[in-house]
């Protein structure tokens, strides 16, 4: 098995572990908030609900590259993919995830989320990794596009199970592959070298995702 079809597994059984939690929630669960702060601090938090359809337009993502598949030069990477102004960003996040909810109750969102996830696997091991389509801010192989779902998963795998209450469901194979991707995302942001008390792997990607909070100045890489 190669590196793709390895990724493209990894990123089904993290992607199971998220359809499974958000499969038995009750109306009180649903209705919790997360701890994503908003670029806008006045605006409300996403609830359970609302970060259910942010799982759904970032891991359907993978479906429009494969739809808009076209010749062209990658400009990004499954680590540069997390290299942008926040500022011009998050905003269209944060509303995309409303949107995505419009018109929809919660007892809706684990079919939608099952059927977003399988079509997204099942189309990812039906196209070459070399594919090239959008990649939401640029042209992207498919093989990196995937990869960086697999960060998606891990790291908002960690807030949904934060706002229930629960631990975390990310695989130790999730967790290293996210952990290798910030690493390198560290390298080309500021000065590579994880922090000396961080070398276990999920407090890395905790602390580097801003999950945990950390003294080192170059921390969090993402939100």
């Amino acid at each position: 098995m190669g590196w793709y079809e390895e990724t493209v597994d990894l990123l089904e059984t993290e992607l199971t572990g998220v359809a499974d939690t958000f499969a038995d929630l009750s109306a009180e669960e649903w209705a919790l908030p997360t701890h994503l702060v908003p670029f806008d601090p006045e605006l409300p938090r996403w609830t359970v609900f609302e970060l259910a359809g942010h799982f759904d337009i970032s891991i359907g993502l993978t479906r429009m590259l494969i739809d808009s598949a076209q010749a062209g030069q990658p400009g990004r990477d499954r680590v540069s993919f997390f290299i942008f102004p926040r500022s011009e960003v998050a905003p269209g996040v944060y509303e995309y995830a409303y949107k995505m909810v419009e018109g929809k109750a919660p007892g809706d969102m684990p079919r939608v989320l099952a059927e977003t996830f399988s079509k997204t696997v099942e189309e990812s091991r039906a196209n070459p990794p070399d594919t090239i389509g959008s990649g939401y801010y640029a042209l992207m192989r498919l093989d990196e596009f995937v990869a960086s779902r697999v960060v998606e998963a891990v790291v908002h795998g960690f807030d949904l199970t934060e706002a229930l209450g629960r631990g975390p469901i990310a695989t130790p194979a999730g967790i290293a592959a996210t952990a290798a991707i910030l690493e390198e995302l560290l390298a080309r942001r500021t000065v590579k070298g994880r922090p000396a008390d961080l070398g276990d792997d999920l407090a890395w990607v905790r602390a580097a995702s801003g999950r945990s909070e950390h003294t080192d100045p170059r921390l969090p890489l993402i939100g």
